[in-house]
C-alpha cells in the first residue's frame, strides 16, 4: 500500500510517515508540501490513499481533491484539518472526500483507518484472484 501525505507542514508529513511506517501494512509513505509536488507524485505513482491538508497554500486543496477524483474516483481521500466548519466539510464531501480528521484531536486515529483500508484492499484483491 502506497500513501501520499499532502500537507503544508513538513513536521506533519514526517510525523505521519513515522506513524504509518510502524503499522507494517504500508509499503511507502510519500510526502508533498504543495499542490505542484502532490500533482507530480500523483501522476507518477499509483497510490492507495491520499491524506490531504485542507489548508494548502493558495487554497489549492480543493483543486487537488478535484484532480485526484477526476483521475481516480475510487481513490480514498482523507482530509486533515485544524478544525473544519460545516460548510467547508460539505464542500469537500460533495467533491468526493471520504473522511475527515482533526489534526489536533484525532491525529492518532489515522494509522488505524489506513490499516482498515489496507485490510479491505487485501480482501478485495484475494477475492478477485479466486
Amino acid at each position: 500500500m502506497k500513501v501520499l501525505v499532502v500537507d503544508s507542514s513538513v513536521l506533519i508529513i514526517e510525523r505521519l510517515q513515522n506513524m504509518l511506517s510502524e503499522t507494517g501494512t504500508i509499503e511507502n509513505v510519500y510526502g508533498a508540501v504543495s499542490y505542484k509536488d502532490a500533482a507530480e507524485l500523483f501522476n507518477k505513482i499509483d497510490f492507495s490513499v491520499v491524506l490531504l491538508d485542507d489548508n494548502l497554500p493558495a487554497n489549492r486543496s480543493i483543486e487537488l481533491l478535484t484532480l485526484i477524483k477526476k483521475t481516480n474516483n475510487d481513490m480514498p481521500v482523507i482530509v486533515l484539518a485544524n478544525g473544519i466548519d460545516h460548510f467547508t466539510k460539505l464542500k469537500y464531501k460533495v467533491l468526493g472526500a471520504d473522511q475527515f480528521f482533526d489534526k489536533y484531536h484525532e491525529f492518532e486515529l489515522i494509522p488505524g483507518v489506513i490499516n482498515s483500508l489496507s485490510s479491505r484492499t487485501l480482501t478485495i484483491q484475494n477475492y478477485e484472484q479466486e
